[in-house]
């Protein structure tokens, strides 16, 4: 195996941030009291070395480097790119009081990262809900601290409006000067007023208590927050717009992907678009990503299809969150693509995560 062939494009951290009583009431408020405080602070419990479901949310690698790179290291993985837990994925809607979290948020992580700078890639956390303060943020994430890219929410930020209305562009504009992607990553909770968790009342799957079960709303909200914001990319005239802005789609599996590009193509052509002349696919193919768990039966397929092909696929591990598998997600990996050329195993295993997040 090439040295820095595996890159896991989608892993995360558990926050062990120390936050003013102002943010951290604004974000509880938000989540009303479904996450435990508990995720703020490491567990003292041992974890077994095959940990599954919620115990490899306490498992130290979450929140610690060290044991971090000794987990990468136990299933073969070279390089993770991390994105956030809570409160990063959690929502506040004043912008000011957000950007305070999200600063606290992209300062831990630095430190988190810096233990091993060319294993451990941060992707910092913006306050899309002001646009401009937003491109403030990530021009230091990129800048100051050597973060590869920013995630935002696959949901309105601002009054309902779309993605791609014209309100969002300070922020599209700010990405592609900057050459920063942007990763598009759901959070399965109600906190955001419309997103579909919030719209279909997926919570209630779970009764307000993600202990009692999230099947519903992870399985339903995850993936159709991500088809509604990848349709807002690519067919809703976003990155046809700013064509050099690069954009991955994550957690919302991937399997969809091609036969909804397929779609999309074969309605821009028939009805035409206000947003956009170029085929859909096109523009996927030009400028986006769509990250696969590594099970997923689909995933040669989208490899082979003419709408996605194995050069816009990467693959995520999730650790350390319950649906991860630690150790045996490279083990999947690599069974789900035995199928495939040498070539596109590259690109999947990490040669695309590589140029995505120009490492």
């Amino acid at each position: 195996m090439t040295a820095g062939r595996m890159i896991d494009a989608d892993g995360h951290v558990i926050e062990q941030l120390e936050l003013d009583a102002e943010v951290r009431d604004a974000f509880f408020a938000r989540l009303n009291g479904e996450l435990p405080i508990r995720i703020f602070s490491a567990a003292d419990d041992p974890i077994p070395d095959e940990a599954s479901h919620a115990e490899l949310m306490y498992r130290p690698g979450g929140s610690e480097p060290g044991p971090r790179l000794a987990d990468m290291d136990l299933d073969g993985i070279d390089i993770a790119v991390m994105y956030p837990t809570t409160p990063g994925l959690g929502y506040v809607p004043d912008p000011n009081v957000f950007v305070r979290m999200s600063r606290a948020y992209n300062q831990w992580l630095h430190d988190f990262c810096a233990k091993d700078p060319e294993r451990l890639i941060g992707v910092g956390l913006v306050p899309l809900q002001d646009p401009a303060l937003a491109a403030k943020e990530m021009a230091h994430c990129v800048e100051q601290l050597g973060f590869k890219a920013v995630m935002i929410r696959p949901a309105p930020y601002i009054d309902d409006k779309p993605l791609n209305d014209p309100v969002y562009d300070p922020f599209w504009d700010a990405a592609q000067a900057l050459g920063c992607p942007v990763g598009v990553h759901p959070f399965s909770f109600a906190d955001m007023p419309y997103n579909v968790v919030s719209r279909l009342g997926l919570h209630h799957d779970s009764l307000g208590d993600p202990s009692k079960g999230l099947a519903l709303r992870q399985g339903l909200g995850n993936a159709l927050d991500v088809m509604v914001a990848m349709g807002w990319f690519v067919a809703g005239g976003i990155c046809e717009r700013y064509p050099r802005m690069t954009v991955v789609f994550l957690e919302g599996s991937g399997g969809w992907c091609a036969p909804m590009l397929e779609r999309f193509d074969h309605h821009v052509e028939v009805f035409g678009s206000r947003y956009q002349k170029t085929p859909p696919s096109e523009v996927f193919k030009r400028q986006c990503y769509i990250s696969f768990d590594p099970d997923e039966e689909s995933l040669a397929y989208t490899a082979n299809s003419r709408y996605v092909g194995a050069d816009r696929i990467v693959w995520a591990s999730d650790y350390p969150h319950p649906d991860a598998k630690i150790p045996g997600i490279v083990a999947e990996l690599e069974e789900a693509t035995e199928g495939l050329t040498e070539d596109q195993r590259d690109l999947i295993f990490g040669g695309n995560a590589r140029r995505l997040y120009s490492l």
